[in-house]
């Protein structure tokens, strides 16, 4: 399986907004062609939330994690296939 390098390029009809609240980020993703419910991701301190509306079941889909499992998430989209063990440095002192 080859890498797979993500590079962001932000386009005209890209839609997507930020806001920064006092406790958290939320970031909604837009989907252009409208086939899909928007996704929010929340960061907070010590939780991530990453939800989307379903139509269907008229419910809210959420998944929970922490947010080093989050930085994870980002960090193997820029990897080959395998496993590997993560070691990030805090850069709070």
């Amino acid at each position: 399986m080859r890498s797979r390098n993500w590079v962001a390029v932000l386009l005209v009809n890209d839609l997507f907004t930020n806001e920064f609240e006092p406790d958290s980020t939320v970031t909604t993703i837009i989907d252009n062609d409208g086939q899909f419910g928007d996704v929010e991701i929340i960061i907070g301190e010590d939780i991530v939330y990453i939800r989307q509306f379903d139509n269907d079941m008229e419910t809210m889909d959420v998944i929970q994690m922490s947010p080093f499992m989050f930085r994870e998430i980002w960090t193997a989209l820029n990897h080959t296939e395998g496993v590997f063990l993560t070691n990030f440095e805090s850069n709070h002192k």
